[in-house]
Protein backbone atom coordinates (compact mmCIF):
# COMPACT_ATOMS: atom_id res chain seq x y z
CA UNK A 1 0.00 0.00 0.00
CA UNK A 2 1.45 3.40 -0.99
CA UNK A 3 1.13 5.76 1.59
CA UNK A 4 0.16 9.31 1.30
CA UNK A 5 2.36 11.81 1.93
CA UNK A 6 -0.11 14.22 4.49
CA UNK A 7 1.69 12.64 7.53
CA UNK A 8 5.06 14.94 6.70
CA UNK A 9 5.08 18.35 7.95
CA UNK A 10 6.03 19.69 4.41
CA UNK A 11 2.95 17.91 3.25
CA UNK A 12 0.79 19.27 6.10
CA UNK A 13 2.17 23.03 5.37
CA UNK A 14 1.22 23.22 1.38
CA UNK A 15 -2.00 21.21 1.89
CA UNK A 16 -3.53 24.47 2.20
CA UNK A 17 -2.50 26.08 -1.34
CA UNK A 18 -4.33 23.51 -3.03
CA UNK A 19 -7.54 24.75 -4.40
CA UNK A 20 -8.28 21.24 -4.99
CA UNK A 21 -9.29 19.33 -1.62
CA UNK A 22 -8.82 15.71 -3.44
CA UNK A 23 -5.62 16.37 -4.43
CA UNK A 24 -3.36 13.72 -2.05
CA UNK A 25 0.52 13.51 -2.60
CA UNK A 26 1.81 10.02 -2.82
CA UNK A 27 5.72 9.11 -2.81
CA UNK A 28 6.53 6.54 -5.75
CA UNK A 29 6.55 3.37 -4.62
CA UNK A 30 7.17 0.47 -7.35
CA UNK A 31 6.30 0.27 -11.10
CA UNK A 32 2.73 0.06 -11.20
CA UNK A 33 2.72 4.03 -11.21
CA UNK A 34 5.50 3.97 -14.36
CA UNK A 35 3.36 4.04 -17.29
CA UNK A 36 0.78 7.06 -16.36
CA UNK A 37 4.40 9.05 -15.21
CA UNK A 38 5.46 8.30 -18.60
CA UNK A 39 2.59 9.82 -20.27
CA UNK A 40 1.98 12.29 -18.18
CA UNK A 41 5.86 13.71 -18.70
CA UNK A 42 5.26 12.91 -22.30
CA UNK A 43 2.59 15.00 -22.85
CA UNK A 44 4.76 18.13 -21.16
CA UNK A 45 7.89 18.24 -21.85
CA UNK A 46 10.06 18.41 -24.89
CA UNK A 47 12.46 15.86 -24.20
CA UNK A 48 11.36 12.22 -25.14
CA UNK A 49 13.06 10.40 -22.41
CA UNK A 50 13.42 6.15 -22.10
CA UNK A 51 12.01 3.95 -19.57
CA UNK A 52 15.83 3.52 -18.45
CA UNK A 53 15.89 7.03 -17.79
CA UNK A 54 12.86 6.96 -15.67
CA UNK A 55 14.18 3.92 -14.19
CA UNK A 56 17.57 4.93 -13.63
CA UNK A 57 16.00 7.93 -11.62
CA UNK A 58 12.85 6.24 -9.57
CA UNK A 59 14.82 3.30 -8.41
CA UNK A 60 17.37 5.18 -6.80
CA UNK A 61 15.44 7.96 -5.74
CA UNK A 62 12.03 6.77 -4.88
CA UNK A 63 11.77 9.17 -2.03
CA UNK A 64 12.52 11.85 -4.70
CA UNK A 65 9.49 10.59 -6.89
CA UNK A 66 6.66 12.74 -5.73
CA UNK A 67 2.57 12.08 -7.54
CA UNK A 68 -0.54 14.16 -7.38
CA UNK A 69 -3.37 12.12 -7.64
CA UNK A 70 -6.68 13.61 -8.18
CA UNK A 71 -9.69 11.55 -5.91
CA UNK A 72 -7.10 9.10 -4.65
CA UNK A 73 -8.05 6.11 -3.59
CA UNK A 74 -5.35 3.89 -2.09
CA UNK A 75 -7.19 0.26 -2.16
CA UNK A 76 -7.63 0.99 -6.34
CA UNK A 77 -4.65 3.31 -7.42
CA UNK A 78 -4.89 2.50 -11.02
CA UNK A 79 -8.23 4.27 -11.13
CA UNK A 80 -6.72 7.37 -9.47
CA UNK A 81 -6.42 9.76 -12.17
CA UNK A 82 -2.64 11.20 -11.78
CA UNK A 83 -2.77 14.90 -12.40
CA UNK A 84 0.68 15.64 -11.53
CA UNK A 85 4.63 14.41 -10.93
CA UNK A 86 8.17 15.40 -10.23
CA UNK A 87 11.04 13.39 -10.02
CA UNK A 88 14.67 13.69 -9.21
CA UNK A 89 17.87 12.23 -7.85
CA UNK A 90 20.62 13.83 -5.62
CA UNK A 91 24.64 13.43 -6.66
CA UNK A 92 27.55 13.57 -4.13
CA UNK A 93 30.37 15.49 -5.35
CA UNK A 94 33.49 14.81 -3.75
CA UNK A 95 35.47 17.18 -2.22
CA UNK A 96 38.41 15.84 -0.44
CA UNK A 97 41.18 17.00 -3.33
CA UNK A 98 39.90 20.86 -2.12
CA UNK A 99 40.75 22.59 0.54
CA UNK A 100 36.83 22.44 1.94
CA UNK A 101 35.45 22.17 5.20
CA UNK A 102 33.14 19.51 3.99
CA UNK A 103 34.71 15.81 2.51
CA UNK A 104 31.46 16.09 0.01
CA UNK A 105 28.78 18.15 -0.96
CA UNK A 106 25.09 16.57 -1.69
CA UNK A 107 23.25 18.33 -4.50
CA UNK A 108 19.56 18.04 -5.29
CA UNK A 109 18.68 17.99 -9.33
CA UNK A 110 15.20 17.87 -10.16
CA UNK A 111 14.65 16.15 -13.62
CA UNK A 112 11.07 16.21 -14.69
CA UNK A 113 7.60 17.90 -13.34
CA UNK A 114 4.66 17.85 -15.07
CA UNK A 115 0.98 18.78 -14.06
CA UNK A 116 -1.84 17.93 -16.03
CA UNK A 117 -2.45 21.02 -18.59
CA UNK A 118 -6.29 20.69 -16.69
CA UNK A 119 -5.22 21.13 -13.58
CA UNK A 120 -2.60 23.84 -13.62
CA UNK A 121 -2.70 27.24 -11.73
CA UNK A 122 -4.17 24.99 -8.57
CA UNK A 123 -0.91 25.12 -6.90
CA UNK A 124 0.07 21.55 -7.76
CA UNK A 125 3.16 22.07 -9.27
CA UNK A 126 4.06 24.28 -6.23
CA UNK A 127 3.14 21.82 -3.87
CA UNK A 128 5.17 18.88 -5.74
CA UNK A 129 8.41 21.10 -5.93
CA UNK A 130 8.25 22.12 -1.97
CA UNK A 131 7.68 18.28 -0.93
CA UNK A 132 10.75 17.19 -2.68
CA UNK A 133 13.06 20.57 -1.96
CA UNK A 134 11.66 19.27 1.91
CA UNK A 135 13.00 15.67 1.26
CA UNK A 136 16.20 16.95 -0.46
CA UNK A 137 17.23 20.09 2.28
CA UNK A 138 16.73 16.73 4.76
CA UNK A 139 19.19 14.33 2.97
CA UNK A 140 21.66 17.12 3.07
CA UNK A 141 21.46 19.16 0.33
CA UNK A 142 23.44 22.29 -0.27
CA UNK A 143 21.36 23.15 -3.48
CA UNK A 144 19.34 21.85 -6.07
CA UNK A 145 19.55 22.30 -10.03
CA UNK A 146 17.20 22.00 -12.87
CA UNK A 147 16.73 23.22 -16.30
CA UNK A 148 13.68 24.34 -18.37
CA UNK A 149 12.93 25.54 -21.27
CA UNK A 150 13.49 29.52 -21.63
CA UNK A 151 10.12 29.90 -23.46
CA UNK A 152 8.21 28.44 -20.37
CA UNK A 153 7.32 31.29 -18.71
CA UNK A 154 4.95 29.60 -16.15
CA UNK A 155 8.07 27.09 -15.20
CA UNK A 156 9.92 30.11 -14.27
CA UNK A 157 7.73 32.21 -12.35
CA UNK A 158 7.00 29.34 -10.51
CA UNK A 159 10.75 28.15 -9.86
CA UNK A 160 12.07 31.84 -9.68
CA UNK A 161 8.74 32.14 -6.67
CA UNK A 162 10.49 29.48 -4.82
CA UNK A 163 14.06 31.03 -4.43
CA UNK A 164 15.89 29.83 -7.62
CA UNK A 165 18.01 31.98 -9.59
CA UNK A 166 18.86 31.62 -13.51
CA UNK A 167 22.33 30.17 -13.32
CA UNK A 168 23.49 29.69 -16.79
CA UNK A 169 21.77 30.14 -20.55
CA UNK A 170 22.02 27.09 -22.46
CA UNK A 171 21.79 27.87 -26.53
CA UNK A 172 19.70 24.99 -28.32
CA UNK A 173 19.91 22.40 -24.73
CA UNK A 174 16.97 20.60 -26.23
CA UNK A 175 16.54 18.00 -29.20
CA UNK A 176 14.04 20.69 -30.82
CA UNK A 177 16.73 23.28 -30.72
CA UNK A 178 15.27 25.44 -27.50
CA UNK A 179 17.28 27.44 -25.62
CA UNK A 180 17.26 26.27 -21.76
CA UNK A 181 17.71 27.85 -18.53
CA UNK A 182 19.90 26.04 -15.67
CA UNK A 183 18.34 27.51 -12.14
CA UNK A 184 19.67 27.09 -8.68
CA UNK A 185 18.78 27.17 -5.79
CA UNK A 186 20.82 27.24 -2.40
CA UNK A 187 20.04 26.46 0.81
CA UNK A 188 20.80 28.91 3.50
CA UNK A 189 20.79 26.10 6.12
CA UNK A 190 20.93 22.65 5.09
CA UNK A 191 20.16 19.77 7.27
CA UNK A 192 23.87 18.05 7.78
CA UNK A 193 23.33 14.39 8.38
Amino acid sequence: MTEPLSSSLDALTISDRNNDDDIQYVQYRDEKHLEKIMMLVEKDLSEPYSIFTYRYFLHQWPELCILAFRNYDETNEEQSELVGCIVGKIDTEDNTQLSTPEPSVKSGYIGMLAVDSNQRKKGIGTSLVCLVLGQMRKQGCTSVMLETEAVNKGAMRLYERLGFIREELLVKYYLNWGDAYRLRMWYTDPVMI
